[in-house]
């Protein structure tokens, strides 16, 4: 009887045990990554980076302790660095290149739903570097290539492997976001007023030419092969800006400065890093990636492509743009134009990084400083800038330019205002004066005349009064027309298809518009709603 009853107490035993066991196995299932596991390697690296030249890249920041999230848009994201568990977010319990770092993720729900939004952004008031997975930039930048650009560019595209990621290029936009982080915390106010960008003169002849010279006095100040012939570029860069924004109203010349400051700054780390990281030793998984062949040889090479490719920027001469004619040509030229005169206050201020989170301080305000110019001066290399760069061709260049953008513009607002396809057009007139552009990006303002705006690359948001909105699902083209008072956009809803789904509302694949009485009108494929 005894023996019986040892049995079953054993068998019991053991029966818990497997139990137990098989719960426990369970419980460390490993996580699945869905993200590419370079993503891990790149930020590793960076951290390695910042390591080794970190203070000379600039004094203070500290990369290592940036909170990154990555991301790939409804699979899956990755916090790492995070002080805490956010709610929705588990431990991570798999494989990565970090090894027994501790990461927090969730799969199917995203931050970002769109790709290749690398920024920065607060999780639960912490501020976080975001970086979109390689797949969705890599994805991001096929469907513009194939959607948006000419044949042959996109051809070229794919001969040369244009489509393949670079190691380097994750590199630098680790870096370049995660110091926007570091920026933030040093100077939380010092950021343009994007909503300014459509008042914008992004057409005009005479500031775009001058725009040409400072770009090249800057790039030649910078490849110069000596301090003195690089001192003079530096005067006439000096000079050409004075001029050129003296030209402008205030509003426009704190858009550039305070873009310059935002994004130039962050963008010029990227340049410092190739610059001064030449001499790194780097991580042996580095070699992982195809293509990666160290630093040296390939920084330097990289550096010089920068400098120049940022006068194609500025001078809208290349086909990095789906729309020149907008304002994502000026955003882009502000990115490397303050990148190249961080590198020059280097040379000529190398103080000048104690002082650019202070307000009213800019990069190229501080470049001024640097050179000490007499209004005579000013003059003398301004003529120095314009014979040396032609600036006479420069602006019949720009004057075709304006024709050509005027054309653009008008055509793009044509699509919308005479489609075969359904055209939705909100009347706003005598419920509101304004409405209010609450979601859009900066890269997508193309200016029709001074009353009509088109908004296009993401799904726009537009307010009307508290509670009262238009919300795009899909990114259609918004034209705005603040005299007529009305939103237009074509829709694929058929007409009879777009009615009220329930009190005040209109949702569909499309579009949400809800919060005041909808008049709904329908003639032929216009449908007219108004607000009440």
């Amino acid at each position: 009887m005894r023996m019986k009853k040892q049995t079953a107490i054993l068998i019991y035993l053991s029966l818990i045990l497997s139990i137990f066991g098989a719960t426990t196995t369970l419980a460390q299932q490993p996580t699945e990554l869905k993200l590419d596991p370079l993503m891990f390697v790149s930020l590793k690296e960076c951290r390695n980076i910042a390591k080794q030249i970190g203070p000379a890249l600039f004094p203070g920041w500290q990369f290592e302790k940036t909170p990154v999230l990555f991301y790939r848009p409804n699979v899956q994201e990755v916090l790492i660095n995070y002080p805490q568990q956010p709610k929705g977010f588990k431990e991570f319990t798999g494989l990565t290149p970090l090894g027994k770092e501790k990461l927090y993720y969730r799969n199917d729900t995203t931050f970002f739903d769109i790709d290749g939004q690398n920024t920065a952004f607060n999780i639960d008031g912490i501020r976080v570097l975001v970086v979109a997975d390689r797949s969705s930039n890599l994805r991001n930048q096929l469907v513009d290539v194939a959607l948006n650009r000419p044949k042959e560019d996109a051809q070229k595209y794919f001969d040369t492997w244009g489509f393949m990621p670079s190691a380097y290029d994750d590199i630098f936009t680790i870096l370049h976001e995660s110091f926007h982080v570091y920026q933030r915390a040093n100077a939380p106010k010092k950021f343009a007023n994007e909503a300014t960008v459509v008042n914008y003169p992004v057409l005009d002849p005479v500031n775009n030419a001058l725009y040409v010279l400072e770009g090249k006095a800057l790039r030649d100040a910078l490849l110069a092969k000596t301090a003195s012939e690089s001192l003079e570029k530096a005067k006439q860069f000096v000079a050409v800006r004075s001029y050129r924004q003296s030209l402008l109203d205030s509003t426009s010349v704190e858009y550039e400065n305070l873009n310059e400051y935002a994004e130039g700054l962050a963008k010029y780390i990227e340049f410092a890093f190739a610059k001064k990281g030449t001499a790194l030793i780097p991580g042996a998984e580095m070699r992982y990636f195809q293509g990666f062949n160290g630093y040296g040889t390939a920084l330097s090479k990289a550096l010089e492509e920068k400098i120049n490719k940022m006068v194609e920027f500025v001078s809208v001469s290349n086909n990095a743009f789906s729309n020149k004619f907008g304002t994502g040509p000026l955003r882009f030229k502000l990115y490397s134009l303050g990148a190249c005169e961080g590198l020059l206050l280097d040379q000529l201020m190398p103080t000048w990084k104690s002082q650019i989170f202070k307000d009213k301080k800019y990069l190229a305000e501080l470049l001024k400083e640097s050179v000490h110019l007499s209004p005579q001066q000013l003059q003398q290399y301004l003529q120095a800038a314009k014979t040396a760069y032609n600036y006479e061709q420069a602006y019949a260049d720009k004057l075709q330019f304006e024709k050509d953008g005027q054309a653009f513009a008008q055509s793009k607002a044509d699509k919308i205002l005479k489609t075969d396809k359904t055209l939705v057009r909100i009347s706003f007139g005598g419920f509101v004066e304004k409405a209010f552009l609450s979601r859009f990006t900066p890269f997508g303002v193309t200016k029709v005349n001074p009353s009509q705006n088109i908004y296009d690359l993401v799904p726009v948001l537009i307010g009307f009064k508290a509670g009262v909105s238009l919300d795009l699902k899909q990114p259609i083209p918004v034209l705005v027309d603040k005299a007529q008072k009305q939103v237009l956009f074509v829709s694929n809803i058929s007409p009879a298809e777009i009615k009220t789904s329930g009190e005040n509302r209109i949702e569909n694949s499309d579009f949400v518009l809800f919060g005041t009485t909808l008049e709904i009108s329908v003639s032929g494929n216009i449908v007219d709603i108004k607000l009440r």
